[in-house]
């Protein structure tokens, strides 16, 4: 009996001996195998790493933009086939909407929120990726969300460097042509000298030299970018022969891939690239459908379009799918108005005083807010008065129906002024923008074409003299139905505002870099940072315009025209280092357009009202102003320099009350 027992134990114990071998030798195997995988993970990672590293553009010369598209274009491929699968995820998640309450949805969208970072070759769940997810955020563009360093800026998946800087962000100086990253300058003012620390400069000098000298090398300084010859160039290395294709405008912008190179054109040519600069490209620069090419956002939003649009989207068989057109209201057929408000305060009281005269539901609003101001609480109560604005009706106004889109807005993102600056005018054109998509969003709910006829532009001690309605009845007429009017002064401005570098240091100042010749006339470094220092002057001429006022009346064509055509935008970022452009931009714009808007018209006078005799009270505008230069025979329609809210006051009891 005790052998049968003993004999049964064993048995029993050699089968807990034999199930634990198995399992140790099974654990054994999938450790080997995790590990094996793993290591093929790290190698697989490290191959792409290598692979699929984000290259960097060096700004040399323009045969090396052309060169470098066939690379481009195979990116553009690989990004193709990424963007179905990102379109596949989108539909995946749509579909869980649908099953899912809101709190489910956070989740998957945290789970799931890295699957657009594989074609970069980057592991997010890797710790070591961290820096590169600071650098660049997978829904903004990589021009505006790629962290690239001394200026550089971002162009698809890799940085567009300055001429002289090389590696995946910019943050290494060539050895051979280093020299420009360090050069001798002095910083000066346009009236005094002045000491600034160079370390607080928004661009960095040395940034500053090198794209001067790449600029200045490759005759950009001499003339505008080349654009058509550029593309014609470009497919001639790619034995592409469509030059005839270009004899078309349309035809020429209409290709994305021209589109692309040209944006790319413009990144490596008018550096270094700050924030403000940034956020203006992400205004107006947009991914085409299949996320391969860089295009102007606004490039298309023409008349024709809208109403392609509208066609496509109304039912013509179900009348009560369209709200009734605001212009077909009895009394209100007169012009629809756009107002741009740029301002650097909030003041709630002169802000309210102001929309009290102007505001219609009709007409179209933009309210910027200087990115350096900061006070949330002002921030949100301008916000809550622009949310209920447009429900309230004031006399001989209507309430607007139910349904329309929103006519005002107050700009998101808000760009980091300071006066003298191209920031702006950055401003203006990025408000520009949204009247446009104000139009299409309006136009696709009444059925017509609901463009405004001309958009103003007004600082907070702006105020208007004339009631709105005469405003609304003098653009209505035939005359000025095309006419812009920019003001253009008789005396022409200093010739260094063109001719040097204008950056911005410290608190806001502006201040001009002149940069030293280095050793003897003939010498390799002679003109090392070019040989216009950095200036525009020589790619503009001055016979064709006179600088003016930044205050004006410019039409829907002329103001489209701005944000959505190559020729503005390249001259607007060839600026960008000139000193108040915004009195001349406009100004250089017209002249630079008449071959293209031949049906526009000009007039020099902005009919604004500026006391220039009381120079020796700050041409502050005042009672005696009141009673001695504003009534109704006047061809002013609004006074500037109005800073008290009684002077206010009075103008609209003594002329702005029917």
């Amino acid at each position: 009996m005790n052998k049968i027992l003993i004999l049964f134990l064993s048995v029993i114990l050699l089968s807990l001996f034999s199930i634990l071998l198995l399992n140790s030798l099974n654990n054994h195997e999938i450790d080997n195998h995790h590990s094996e995988k793993g290591n093929n993970k790290k190698q697989k990672k490290h191959l792409n790493l290598r692979a699929k590293k984000l290259p960097y553009f060096e700004t040399s010369t323009l045969s090396d933009i052309q060169t470098n598209n066939n690379n481009q274009l195979y990116k553009k491929n690989n990004l193709n086939k990424k963007s179905k699968k990102n379109n596949k995820n989108k539909k995946l998640e749509k579909d869980f909407k649908k099953k899912s309450n809101n709190k489910k949805l956070e989740n998957y969208k945290n789970e799931n929120k890295n699957v657009n970072n594989d074609f970069i070759g980057f592991d997010n769940n890797n710790n070591n990726n961290n820096n590169y997810n600071n650098k660049k955020k997978n829904n903004e563009i990589s021009m505006f969300s790629l962290d690239c360093e001394n200026g550089g800026i971002g162009f698809h998946d890799g940085c567009v460097c300055p001429f002289g800087f090389t590696g995946e962000y910019c943050d290494t100086p060539l050895s051979n042509i280093s020299t420009c990253s360090d050069p001798s300058y002095k910083i000066e003012y346009l009236y005094k000298l002045d000491q600034v620390n160079p370390s607080t400069c928004k661009s960095k000098i040395g940034s500053i030299c090198c794209w001067s000298k790449y600029r200045s090398d490759n005759k950009i300084s001499n003339s505008l970018l080349n654009i058509k010859d550029l593309l014609i160039n470009n497919n001639k290395n790619n034995n592409n022969n469509q030059e005839n294709n270009y004899e078309d405008e349309n035809t020429f912008y209409d290709n994305s891939n021209n589109q692309d190179l040209i944006i790319k054109s413009i990144l490596q040519s008018y550096g270094p690239w700050d924030y403000n600069d940034k956020l203006f490209l992400k205004y107006i620069v947009e991914n085409n459908l299949s996320k391969s090419n860089y295009i102007l956002k606004y490039y298309n939003t023409d008349a024709s379009l809208i109403q392609a649009k509208i066609n496509k989207k109304l039912p013509t068989t179900d009348p009560k799918s369209k709200l009734p057109a605001l212009s077909y209201i009895q009394s209100k057929s007169r012009a629809k108005l756009a107002f741009v408000l740029l301002i650097h305060d909030i003041d709630m009281a002169a802000i309210k005083l102001l929309f009290s005269q102007i505001y219609k539901v009709k007409h179209y609003y933009i309210i910027h807010v200087d990115g350096n101001f900061k006070d949330r609480v002002k921030l949100n109560e301008l916000k809550e008065y622009v949310k209920n604005l447009k429900n309230k009706s004031y006399k001989n106004d209507i309430v607007i129906p139910v349904g329309y889109p929103n006519n005002i807005e107050v700009l998101q993102e808000r760009f980091e002024n300071s006066w003298g600056s191209i920031s702006l005018v950055y401003s203006e054109l990025a408000s520009y923008t949204k009247l446009v998509d104000m139009v299409l969003d309006r136009s696709m709910v009444t059925g017509i074409d609901e463009k405004w006829s001309h958009v103003i532009n007004l600082s907070i001690n702006d105020f208007p003299i004339k009631p709105i309605f005469k405003l609304e009845q003098f653009f209505s007429q035939k005359s000025n139905l095309q006419k812009n009017f920019i003001n253009e002064d008789t005396i022409v401005k200093e010739s260094e505002r063109y001719n040097k570098s204008w950056v911005e240091c410290g608190d806001r100042q502006l201040v001009s870099i002149n940069f030293d010749v280095v050793g003897s006339e003939g010498d390799e470094n002679y003109y090392l940072c070019g040989l216009d220092n950095g200036g525009v002057e020589k790619t503009i001429n001055r016979n064709n315009y006179k600088e003016g006022s930044q205050w004006h009346f410019i039409t829907y064509k002329f103001a489209h025209y701005l944000v959505s055509d190559f020729r503005p935008l390249s001259r607007l970022f060839s600026m960008k280092f000139s000193y108040i452009p915004d009195e001349s931009f406009f100004q250089i714009a017209k002249s630079e357009s008449k071959e293209t808007l031949k049906d526009q018209d000009w007039d020099i006078d902005n009919y604004r009202f500026i006391p220039w005799y009381n120079s020796d009270k700050a041409l502050v505008v005042g009672m005696d102003e009141i009673n001695a230069n504003f009534n109704n025979t006047s061809n002013y329609f609004f006074t500037r320099k109005v800073y008290s809210s009684d002077v206010k006051k009075a103008i609209i009891e003594k002329f702005l009350k029917d």
